[in-house]
C-alpha cells in the first residue's frame, strides 16, 4: 500500500509540473492585486502569477493546519473524558463483581454437618 501511495503522489506532482510548463506563459506573466474597501485602497507590485499561486496554496494549507489542530485537541478532551469514564466503569464492574462472589465465600463448607437437635426422651415420655 504504501508503494501505491508513493506512485499516486509522483503521478500527481507529474500532472501538475505538466500543467505549470504547458502553461509558463501564465504562469510568468506579471500582474498585481488591488483591494478597494472604498476608504481603503492596496495594491500589490507586479508579481508573477506563480507567486501567487505559491502563495495562496500555503496560506490555504496554513489555515487548514490550524482547523486541523484546533480539532485535533477538541477529540483529545473527548478522548480523556472517554477514558476517564472507561475507568469509573471498570472500577465499578469490578466491585459489583467482588459483592457478588463475597456471599460464595463466606457460605459454609460442604463437609460440616448441620446440627440437628434431638428431643430428648424426657418430653416425649411427658406427653404420653
Amino acid at each position: 500500500m504504501k508503494k501505491v501511495k508513493i506512485a499516486l503522489w509522483i503521478l500527481i506532482f507529474g500532472f501538475v509540473g505538466l500543467l505549470i510548463f504547458q502553461n509558463r506563459g501564465f504562469f510568468m506573466a506579471e500582474s498585481r492585486l488591488m483591494l478597494d474597501l472604498g476608504f481603503f485602497y492596496y495594491e500589490t507590485p507586479f508579481l508573477a502569477n506563480a507567486i501567487f499561486f505559491v502563495a495562496f496554496f500555503l496560506a490555504g494549507m496554513l489555515i487548514t493546519y490550524f482547523f486541523g489542530l484546533f480539532r485535533q485537541f477538541r477529540d483529545a478532551k473527548t478522548i480523556k473524558t472517554l477514558k476517564a469514564k472507561e475507568a469509573s466503569l471498570v472500577e465499578t464492574v469490578s466491585s459489583l463483581e467482588k459483592r457478588l462472589s463475597k456471599p460464595e465465600t463466606t457460605a459454609a463448607p460442604a463437609d460440616v454437618k448441620p446440627i440437628v437437635e434431638e428431643e430428648s426422651s424426657k418430653t416425649t415420655d411427658e406427653v404420653q
